[in-house]
């Protein structure tokens, strides 16, 4: 990379993050401890959960949930044809059907529709994925879902901060999980979180999955569990970051307002679309462009980043992956045009003006 490459994402901090980290190093408790109980807590006040329960990462919520729900090798899961795939790749593993539904081509979100479509006596449970901070329509998913008895899980990896009729993304269906990779809109390194509404039970299950099947008796496994705890390091790097999140929050909407304004209205290029419902706090600047107006997406992220940008393609459909070829994939046409059309630019809050000109300004230039 370039001395003076404008990177993708940049990890920014904004309070306490220096002193609470020394804080935990001092306490010597580096695995459980303090901070990460007041980083659960501090969560679930702000998502307005009953529970929320911090883990390694937000990959690995995946794995916790589908556990702790009891599904087995067979049970579907639905999910969108556009988004990051943890979720299916963890269904995959576990030996669970993943049943991929299309997305909106504006929103990049799954729709209820496409949804109902898929349902069979067979779907346990129906993952969304709020992409690049949007969030999807879900009183009418959460409806269908309630009819059919089917639990909604939100990934909510990339919207933290979002909000769906005036509720936090995340915490408006039965679960919601969570992402604070280095990347993220706040972060701990590695990390995530998982928050619920759900019975007691149902989150013991969780914890003791979470925590080597071990519930209150020290060695004493009910549960085939591991360890996926959140370290209280992280924790406390996490606890700094929400203290501070309206800050955040500030500071990348000013990334993003200004990026609107420098591409409203450009021949060959769309932009995501967030309808009335959502406040969103965008994660990245998704463009999607026009492959009759722009050179091909591949080359235009090679030549950005030669002038010193690093840019990031959309993500893969299923429909485009090797490992989901045995499953019925070819009815995504809309993911499939968002995963070859679209190029997120960079994105964190201490992005300048004049870098998002500059940037701007170069991608501009790769019109055929």
């Amino acid at each position: 990379m370039k001395k003076n490459m404008i990177p993708w994402a940049r990890p920014n901090y904004h309070g306490d993050e220096k002193k609470y980290v020394n804080q935990a190093l001092k306490s010597t408790w580096l695995g459980d401890g303090i901070f990460m109980k007041n980083f659960e807590k501090k969560f679930s006040n702000y998502i307005n959960s009953k529970s929320a329960l911090s883990v390694a990462n937000g990959t690995i919520a995946f794995n916790l949930i589908y556990l702790a729900m009891g599904l087995k090798k067979g049970d579907e899961v639905i999910i969108p044809g556009f988004g990051y795939l943890a979720a299916a790749n963890i269904a995959l593993q576990m030996g669970i059907k993943p049943v991929f539904a299309d997305v909106d081509i504006k929103t990049f979100c799954v729709t209820a529709k496409n949804i109902e479509k898929k349902i069979t006596y067979k779907t346990k449970l129906i993952v969304v994925i709020h992409t690049y901070g949007n969030v999807c329509d879900l009183d009418p998913i959460i409806k269908i879902a309630k009819f059919k008895k089917i639990p909604v899980l939100e990934d909510a990896a990339e919207s933290f901060g979002s909000l769906y009729k005036g509720r936090q993304s995340g915490g408006v269906a039965d679960i919601g999980t969570y992402s604070f990779h280095a990347t993220k809109t706040i972060t701990t390194g590695e990390g995530g979180m998982i928050v619920t509404n759900k019975n007691k039970e149902f989150i013991e299950r969780l914890r003791a999955f979470r925590d080597h099947g071990v519930k209150t008796t020290r060695y004493y496994h009910y549960l085939p569990g591991a360890n996926f705890r959140l370290t209280n390091i992280q924790a406390a790097l996490g606890y700094a970051q929400l203290k501070s999140f309206s800050k955040i929050i500030t500071e990348r909407r000013r990334v993003y307002e200004y990026y609107g304004k420098l591409f409203k209205n450009i021949d060959g290029i769309r932009l995501q679309i967030f309808s009335s419902k959502i406040d969103p706090v965008v994660w990245t600047f998704a463009i999607v462009l026009d492959p009759e107006v722009f050179i091909h997406r591949d080359k235009i992220i090679k030549k950005m980043k030669d002038q010193g940008i690093e840019t990031r393609n959309g993500f893969y459909s299923p429909c485009r992956l090797p490992i989901y070829k045995k499953y019925k994939t070819s009815h995504l046409k809309n993911s499939n045009k968002l995963s070859k059309n679209i190029i997120c630019l960079p994105f964190f809050t201490s992005l300048k003006e004049k870098e998002m000109d500059y940037i701007a300004k170069t991608l501009l230039h790769f019109k055929r």
